[in-house]
């Protein structure tokens, strides 16, 4: 294991992946932050703003320090926030609201604090607590944009939260394609990002060209965008013409406006990657025109709010095997932490492979003939770049995006007190699919995963979509998306057809 670790990080010097080879060591990472902030960043970061627009600089000035009194508030809201966090943390979820209602009469123009109280509903699975919360974060933020003259700079930022963990990048996607079909607000987007602190540098790198951006450092951006919170797109939400949505209506909204004028996907492959990424299924024996199928299951958080995406990969070997089976290859996808496949033919352990590398990830969610996924990062890349998605193992089915030629095989969920597994109908009406959580006050519930068989038979589905061409969704999927929206869950990806057949019992009433 060593050895092999030694050549994956020779490997990637080698390849054109410093960043990634920087990012496994913090101290030298926060070294070059520092050196950054002492050789005149910041009057570098203003003078490529300037060049973007001279009406921020002459509105506001140029520092990013706060002032002694937003300063002492800011300490402030930060220790209600350290003790909201530390009750959430115990899984006192009621407590964190009460908290909140506090810190907002102590501090009722914190952004800050009203954005996290949004986000403490949405762990708790109150999906409409949530909606109305960040609608009152959004007003508040337009309220102190005209006291503090911003909104006269036509101008919205995006922070360190859209370039650092890897389903954040994807959702740059969203904001390119709104803002090309003319539904996004009317501001100018300009996103600030530090490459160090990025998950997939090269993934980043493709959408630059498209968005207005300035590189500077994770600590300068940081301080900007806390002094002028009030023009800064925080990742969950997006502000259309319409209003503010959340990301999966806001997403949504983009990709079935973006596939009803058959536009071609945002990014697409450099040349460059390319060629490097088929020398690299060469060396590991695929044919030249051999085809693949991409799956990132994900199995690494253990956080109770954060667990219920979770999934054991062992259960996806048969789906594997039908995949080879019918001539294909089969690259797992993920990080060296991640437990490690058994030997199997045609497949191949990318997640613990020496040329994993930022670049060949991006190449095999671009190349693949389609993705299989849980509801984490990994199965919103493969889509920027038009690849089909089976969203196995789904658990958040209160909303979940459309996007073309994909569909989702739900989790189930059962109340300890009943013997049956809840309907769709059922389920949308407790907390469980609106949030990530495995803990929620006053209910106990079994989470039941796909069966191997589901997974096999959603498999099968796709390639039966593959060949006959017929990607409309079926009586059964589109009485399955009414149940959906008459609870108020978002989104139009369809529930597999298989999974419906399979388990009749959950769009009945």
């Amino acid at each position: 294991m060593l050895i092999k670790k030694i050549r994956r990080q020779l490997f990637q010097l080698r390849h054109g992946s410093f960043l990634a080879f920087l990012k496994k060591f913090s101290k030298l990472r926060a070294l070059l932050t520092f050196v950054a902030l002492l050789s005149f960043q910041e009057r570098r970061f203003w003078k490529k703003l300037n060049k973007i627009s001279d009406k921020f600089s002459q509105t506001v000035g140029e520092s990013v320090e706060p002032n002694k009194s937003d300063s002492l508030i800011a300490s402030k809201v930060e220790e209600v926030l350290g003790r909201i966090r530390a009750l959430i943390k115990e899984n006192r979820t009621a407590a964190a609201l009460e908290k909140h209602r506090q810190g907002a009469e102590l501090f009722p123009k914190s952004v800050e604090l009203k954005q996290a109280h949004a986000q403490t509903h949405f762990l708790r699975g109150e999906w409409t607590s949530y909606l109305e919360v960040s609608a009152q974060a959004d007003e508040l933020m337009r309220q102190l944009a005209q006291d503090q003259s911003l909104d006269r700079t036509r101008l919205r930022f995006l922070g360190n939260g859209w370039t650092g963990p890897l389903g954040h990048i994807s959702l740059l996607d969203a904001v390119i394609k709104l803002r090309d079909l003319n539904l996004l607000s009317d501001e100018q987007r300009i996103l600030l990002y530090d490459s160090q602190y990025s998950s997939n540098s090269a993934l980043l790198k493709l959408f630059l060209p498209k968005i207005l951006n300035i590189r500077s450092d994770v600590k300068l951006i940081e301080k900007f965008t806390q002094k002028f919170s009030s023009i800064v797109d925080q990742v969950p939400m997006y502000r259309l013409k319409t209003g503010v949505v959340d990301q999966w209506s806001a997403i949504d909204i983009a990709n079935q406006a973006w596939s009803k004028e058959h536009r071609d996907p945002v990014v697409k492959l450099s040349d460059s990657i390319e060629a490097r990424g088929m020398s690299i299924l060469e060396r590991w024996g695929l044919p030249s025109d051999a085809w693949f199928v991409v799956i990132h299951v994900r199995e690494g958080d253990h956080r109770a709010h954060a667990r219920l995406q979770n999934a054991d990969i062992s259960t996806y070997f048969p789906m594997m095997r039908e995949i080879v089976n019918r001539g294909g290859w089969v690259i797992r996808m993920g990080s060296p932490l991640m437990s490690p496949l058994p030997e199997m033919p045609n497949v191949i352990d990318y997640a613990h492979a020496v040329e994993r590398v930022d670049w060949m990830d991006v190449f095999l969610w671009a190349k693949a003939k389609f993705s299989i996924a849980t509801n984490s990062g990994g199965s919103e890349v493969p889509m920027c770049f038009g690849t089909p998605v089976i969203r196995t193992n789904y658990s958040s089915f209160g909303h979940c995006s459309f996007f073309e030629k994909s569909f989702m095989v739900p989790k189930l969920y059962k109340l300890k007190s009943e013997k049956a597994s809840m309907s769709l109908q059922q389920a949308l009406r407790t907390p469980i699919p609106w949030c990530e959580s495995t803990v929620h006050e006053n209910i106990e519930f079994e989470i039941i995963d796909n069966t191997p068989q589901d997974l096999v038979e959603a498999a099968v589905e796709m390639f039966q979509r593959f060949e006959k061409n017929n990607w409309n969704m079926t009586d059964q999927q589109s009485n399955a998306q009414n149940i959906r929206l008459s609870e108020g869950a978002v989104g139009g990806l369809p529930i597999s057809q298989s999974f419906l057949d399979s388990h009749q019992f959950f769009v009945k009433a």
